[in-house]
């Protein structure tokens, strides 16, 4: 099958030399696309692909990788066939995208490093199967997040113009991969959630004491928190014996290395936070150190975009109901109460797209009494009996990760939660949920405030 056609770089040249010399709109006919040459600045050209390529508006184009309203440029080296198939019509400018700072680039995997710096909102990435290019390099630039869904042919990369947001990720980059001094410390092999709140806790007090954070444990789903290895913590270690016991530990502590299965000794002090980043709440605090701790690799964003359950639209409501062995621990709330929330939802926003995750069949039975809601939920069995029971009935942990890592990302995809914030769970969605779109989350929690526990 023969390539579709790009622009290249002497073609880029050639245009703009035919097109300056003639102030004139002109049209130039390439293959399915007309494009109307309207200005020249610098080596730039602007672009627009013509309104006779039938353009349905942004809510019918779903995998066109390009926001509108925003301003864009495309790198010469880039498809531009292929965008137009998605995207329709578009404006922006061509060039190699580094002559100033675009709310928006359009490149190929071969010039994400030398645009980024001038891109402030999104990178679009014209490639396939680049997961692991793309791990490596949001893993010392956390700025930019990548996409859970992706668009057809595209990755995604997005970050925020929020200057505090900014200033953590410079400030994690930095001192997650410095590699001369650590916080070694393991997660709780308890519940999924808390573990993750376990390690949002752990990069707490590493920023907080000036310390890498490095896990004994290395997780299969997620980008890895930091680029130093083994051999760099038994360097410290040997420069600076660790400090084991947290009562010993204060601000001229180099190393410390915790003695126990879990961080449960420094839940003593779990709302500790950088002073600079107090009038932002803990709520915004938590979520973004849980999110970089927890950031989904290629592995993962696969599994996600291939599970069936994921196939839906965004606007949409989550739910969670955790029942099983949460018996132990709060009242259960039965399915109707969550739906009374579903329906004030659908009444103000007119969604009627439900994501449910829950571990009790009857729920999922009970779905069917809301024919008026379109409901989503993964194809899996439900003991009921929490995880613990499920490892000793030989389920093994690796699968039940997996398939909650599905249905918690799946669930943070939606704007309005409706959860229970007494869960870890509940928490984490509503956490997720803060740190994909940084803004605060639409949560109704059924029982209590959100808290940080862990």
């Amino acid at each position: 099958m023969a390539s579709l056609p790009t622009i290249s770089e002497a073609h880029f040249l050639h245009l703009k030399r035919k097109f300056t010399s003639n102030f004139g709109r002109r049209v130039l006919s390439a293959c399915v696309l007309s494009l109307t040459i309207l200005g020249f600045y610098s080596s730039y050209t602007w672009i627009a692909i013509d309104k006779s390529v039938n353009h349905l508006g942004r809510t019918s184009r779903p995998n066109c990788p390009i926001l509108e309203n925003l301003d864009t440029c495309v790198h010469y080296k880039t498809n531009i066939t292929g965008v137009v198939e998605l995207c329709g019509s578009i404006s922006a400018s061509i060039g190699d995208c580094q002559d100033r700072v675009y709310d928006q680039i359009l490149t190929t995997k071969d010039f994400i490093e030398e645009v980024s710096e001038h891109a402030t909102q999104r990178i679009a990435v014209q490639a396939v199967d680049i997961g692991a290019e793309l791990d490596s390099f949001v893993q010392t630039r956390s700025r930019w997040s990548i996409d859970l869904m992706g668009r057809k042919g595209y990755e995604l990369l997005i970050s925020f113009k929020d200057h505090d947001r900014l200033t953590l990720h410079k400030e994690l980059d930095q001192l997650q991969h410095r590699c001369n001094r650590f916080f070694y410390g393991s997660i709780y092999p308890f519940g999924f959630g808390s573990s993750y709140h376990n390690l949002g806790l752990a990069l707490a007090y590493g920023m907080y004491y000036d310390m890498t954070l490095f896990t004994p444990i290395e997780h299969k789903y997620f980008i890895r928190t930091t680029t130093c290895t083994e051999a760099d913590l038994q360097r410290s270690f040997s420069a600076h014996p660790p400090v084991t016991e947290y009562n010993d530990w204060d601000s001229s502590t180099i190393n410390y290395k915790s003695m126990d299965v879990d961080v449960e000794p420094l839940m003593r002090k779990r709302t500790i936070i950088s002073s600079k980043y107090k009038r932002k709440g803990h709520l915004w605090w938590r979520s973004m150190l849980t999110y970089y701790g927890i950031r989904p690799n290629f592995s993962l964003r696969e599994l996600i975009r291939q599970a069936p359950s994921t196939a839906f639209s965004t606007p949409c409501i989550s739910i969670h109901v955790r029942h099983s062995d949460k018996v132990n621990e709060a009242t259960l709330i039965d399915l109707s109460k969550y739906m009374e929330h579903a329906y004030r939802y659908r009444a103000k926003t007119g969604v009627s797209t439900i994501y449910i995750l829950t571990d009790d069949d009857q729920v999922i039975n009970s779905t069917k009494d809301y024919s008026e809601f379109q409901f989503h939920y993964m194809d899996m069995a439900r003991s009921n009996k929490g995880w613990q029971a499920d490892t000793n009935d030989g389920i093994p942990r690796d699968e039940q990760e997996k398939l909650f890592l599905i249905d918690v990302f799946s669930a943070a995809r939606c704007e309005h939660n409706i959860v229970t914030y007494s869960s870890n769970v509940g928490r984490l969605i509503g956490e997720m949920s803060y740190a994909i779109r940084n803004k605060k989350p639409d949560v109704v929690s059924l029982d209590v405030e959100w808290m940080m526990d862990p």
